[in-house]
């Protein structure tokens, strides 16, 4: 035969098992007291359980606590995410976006500069007008990466603005994504700084070039005009 326990509330308003029902019953008189730890009668405070029953109950309690404590990690997991991944947005706006305008306006301040190179020789385009038209390519170019670079920043920041609205929703999921976006733009930030260093030196190069041609010209039209001939 299995045990029974008992569910009583205490007078505190706790619930705890007892092996024995206990009456709260205050209708007796004072010689019956010795039987109210053995009355069996109705009492809406206990509800009787057995043994079986009982263990059942206590596994169940432990595993909800083992599915509370999964939980909790699961979400302290997944809150170390969505702040890791808000920090890695963060640093993109704050370092990838300003480095990338950066190199933005050095690109314009190039096509200025050979702008400028291209007006000042204008007047003796007849004489290397292949040189101009080189330099004129280069610059259609410049121009065309330039565009490429800023369409390129504004689906950065495009993309920039989306991840962090799908982040509440889907943290764990999005970092992934995060990582390999983060992995591409890397990429993307040296290959555009490798690209304008390349082409600020080669900048300089033709800047140097069509220097020393200016100057050979001008001093062969000083010579021209001594000898009178122009």
């Amino acid at each position: 035969m299995s045990r029974r326990y008992y569910i009583e509330t205490s007078s505190m308003g706790k619930q705890q098992f007892v092996k024995l029902k206990r009456s709260r019953s205050h209708h007796h008189h004072r010689e019956h007291h010795h039987h109210r730890h053995y009355e069996l009668d109705y009492c809406p405070d206990y509800y009787k359980v057995s043994k079986e029953e009982w263990n059942t109950l206590k596994l169940r309690e432990r595993s909800l606590e083992e599915q509370n404590c999964a939980l909790a990690d699961e979400n302290k997991a997944l809150r170390a995410s969505l702040a890791a991944s808000q920090a890695e947005t963060q640093r993109l706006e704050q370092c990838v976006i300003p480095d990338l305008q950066a190199a933005n306006a050095a690109l314009l301040a190039d096509n200025d500069s050979l702008r400028r190179s291209i007006d000042n020789a204008a007047d003796h385009a007849s004489k290397h007008a292949g040189e101009v038209a080189k330099l004129q390519c280069k610059v259609d170019k410049l121009e065309r990466e330039l565009k490429e670079s800023k369409e390129e920043t504004c689906d950065l920041r495009s993309r920039i603005r989306n991840l962090t609205r799908q982040l509440d929703g889907s943290c764990s999921r999005r970092v992934s994504e995060l990582l390999k976006e983060l992995s591409y733009w890397k990429h993307e930030t040296r290959f555009w700084k490798d690209k304008w260093e390349d082409l600020n030196r080669r900048h300089h190069e033709m800047l140097d070039t069509l220097e020393s041609r200016t100057e050979r010209m001008e001093s062969y039209e000083e010579i021209l005009r001594r000898r009178r001939i122009v």
